[in-house]
């Protein structure tokens, strides 16, 4: 299907803006690929973003880094939100004679960037302005990108995937969990499809688990096949609500944990909050700082042993002697070359 007014490839430049944000960067010839499309498309699409983002490349791979100023008019967007909300709940909005107007004013306040982006192709292409919406804000994010480094079977699933997210179908899919010799069959309902730490993954309701969703790394699956049963996505679910809660990439049940962090590594939590719920409780003559966090426990804790001796686990006391037993079995491993030192 395509279109002549340059609809199309407003759409493939939309898509392109969050393949390059949520990936860890693709060529030009795996995004030809990927679109359907000559690369000279690609470097045409490209040089539009350029227009709107840092796009860095690297040995030929190109990722999205950040935003570039869009264009405004002479107010702020707090004075221009404010605005709009007085346009739109005076009664004069509903008015015949000032409809037009005033929406005319609205769209120049704060243009899609699908208009910008029509404005850069030199067309008129009526693209929605509800696309560009679903595509930054939907908590269903349904992303048309197959890593290069997927297996086959790897890329049908993650079609499988995609058309159940989008189709609301429940799947039945056998995962091997990461450790594991013994892949286990779920019936999963689809909620989001992601990219985090150089790898996708699904979150998804199990029938296996009481828990609102669970995290599944999409290579991990040893089967995928689409199923008749509907679904509806909770009301309450926000893909990025869940994942602000975790640590890094999973879920669990949080724990309140203390440390206190020697002086050389003080900056891994005084120069950015790595968590929402990070509580500096004291800083301490020596330089240390004892910090707080809520946080579900199993990755918290392989964050806590890449640290070393530079952390100590100060609360709660069993989550301290987990630590103790961990540092036990390690000596056991190597107190036969520390005695022959």
């Amino acid at each position: 299907m395509g279109y002549s007014d340059g609809r199309k490839q407003v759409q493939r430049i939309l898509d392109l803006i969050r393949t390059l944000e949520r990936s860890s960067g693709m060529k030009v010839a795996a995004l030809a690929r990927l679109y359907g499309v000559d690369k000279s498309r690609i470097y045409n699409d490209l040089k539009i973003l350029k227009k709107y983002y840092v796009v860095e490349k690297r040995q030929g791979v190109y990722r999205i880094r950040g935003e570039r100023k869009m264009p405004w008019p002479s107010i702020t967007k707090a004075e221009a939100r404010n605005l709009k909300l007085v346009i739109e709940a005076s009664p004069l909005a509903q008015q015949p004679h000032f409809v037009e107007p005033l929406k005319s004013l609205l769209e120049r306040l704060h243009p899609p960037l699908a208009k910008y982006i029509e404005k850069a192709l030199g067309k008129e292409v009526g693209t929605l302005q509800e696309a560009e919406t679903d595509y930054l804000h939907s908590n269903s994010v349904s992303i048309q990108l197959k890593s290069d480094g997927f297996h086959a079977e790897s890329d049908t699933y993650f079609d499988v995937l995609e058309k159940a997210l989008l189709t609301r179908k429940a799947v039945r899919a056998s995962y091997l969990p990461g450790g594991k010799t013994e892949s286990i069959e779920h019936v999963l309902h689809p909620y989001a499809i992601f990219f985090r730490k150089e790898d996708w993954y699904l979150e998804a309701r199990s029938n296996l688990s009481e828990n609102t969703s669970l995290t599944f790394k999409i290579l991990r699956f040893q089967k995928v096949e689409l199923t008749k049963e509907t679904f509806e996505t909770p009301p309450d679910f926000s893909l990025s609500d869940n994942l602000d809660s975790r640590w890094e990439l999973f879920s669990g049940k949080p724990i309140s944990v203390t440390l206190k962090i020697a002086p050389r590594k003080v900056y891994l939590v005084t120069e950015k909050e790595r968590h929402r719920s990070q509580e500096i409780v004291e800083q301490c003559v020596d330089g240390s700082v004892i910090v707080r966090y809520e946080v579900p426990k199993e990755e918290f804790t392989f964050w806590v042993l890449s640290l070393g001796d530079a952390v100590e686990v100060l609360d709660p006391p069993e989550y301290r002697a987990e630590f103790q037993e961990i540092v036990r079995r390690m000596h056991d491993v190597y107190s036969e070359d520390l005695e022959g030192m």
